[in-house]
């Protein structure tokens, strides 16, 4: 589907992307992370060619889009906030689409607007955080692309919408095979929707991973003991997740026993083990002081 071949990009003088390669395939749900200015939404602008790598190549069914431009037709991206729009109404962003996007489903896109009752009359620019982003996603679906680059789609809306925005991406690659690469701080939207992950640090795409296998090499333990031992669990370098009183919550590889052991040397009162999620999986990796 789309082939990133190790891009490179420095802006204003600063290394932003280095040497990052990506495959993502057909129906796939790719979850881009990184803390705040880490390149994800460069990347995306990449992918776009908004901005032209200084080197590398992007290739979509192996064909390069620098050479080949008119293959974006297949693609759509959709950022944080969408200026160009601000002027328009609903059914005037479809006409200038309809002529950007062959494939584009006018009767797809009512469809949707009717279904979330967005207004069509109002100019983008008048509606609510929320309905923009509904919006946006309307008419990125119904372009009928073939990949679909969001940037923070979640960002600054209500739990309500945030679950009819995530149901429309997880509605729409089951039923046509699209495939998103969507970056977002909101690690729980990343971990219901996505195959696979990455996370951007240091300039570089690193610990690309399936989320599924990748959550299945951590166990996450409450314990409890008769004194306080967080000392010695920090000094042991055991990710502490939570701490009240005597009673721990840590995380540590299935397949660490050495940790394991140290944990049960301590003569614990209590003793679960229990599934892990995404966030938590990080802290472990990554260290609780990032951000992402």
């Amino acid at each position: 589907m789309i082939d990133l071949r190790q891009l490179s990009k420095t802006i204003d003088g600063k290394e932003v992307l280095q040497d990052v390669s990506l495959t993502i395939e057909k129906g796939e749900i790719f979850g881009l992370l990184g803390r705040n200015g880490s390149g994800k939404t460069t990347l995306l602008r990449l992918i776009q060619q908004i901005i032209i790598p200084d080197q590398g190549e992007i290739l979509f069914n192996n064909v390069e889009i620098k050479k080949h431009p008119k293959v974006k037709q297949n693609m759509i991206y959709m950022p944080v906030q969408n200026p160009f729009y601000d002027k328009y109404t609903y059914k005037q962003l479809v006409d200038i689409l309809r002529r950007i996007y062959p494939n584009f489903d006018v009767t797809y896109a009512n469809e949707l607007m009717n279904r979330y009752e967005i207004p069509e009359t109002k100019k983008y620019r008048d509606l609510s955080t929320g309905l923009k982003k509904q919006m946006s996603l309307v008419l990125s679906f119904a372009a009928r692309p073939a990949l679909i680059l969001l940037d923070e789609p979640t960002d600054g809306i209500d739990a309500v919408t945030r679950h009819d925005v995530l149901q429309l991406m997880i509605d729409e690659v089951a039923e046509r095979d699209t495939s998103i690469l969507i970056t977002s701080h909101r690690l729980e939207d990343i971990e219901r929707m996505c195959n696979r992950i990455g996370f951007l640090e240091d300039n570089r795409l690193t610990n690309v991973m399936d989320l599924d296998e990748l959550k299945e090499e951590y166990i996450k333990i409450q314990i409890a003991y008769e004194s306080d031992v967080n000392l010695a669990i920090r000094e042991q370098n055991i990710p502490l997740l939570d701490q009240a009183g005597v009673f721990y919550t840590v995380l540590i590889l299935k397949k660490d026993e050495k940790k394991k052991q140290f944990l049960k040397d301590l003569k614990p009162k209590v003793w679960h083990e229990l599934p892990v999620n995404l966030e938590e999986v990080f802290i472990a990796k990554f260290g609780g002081k990032r951000r992402w």
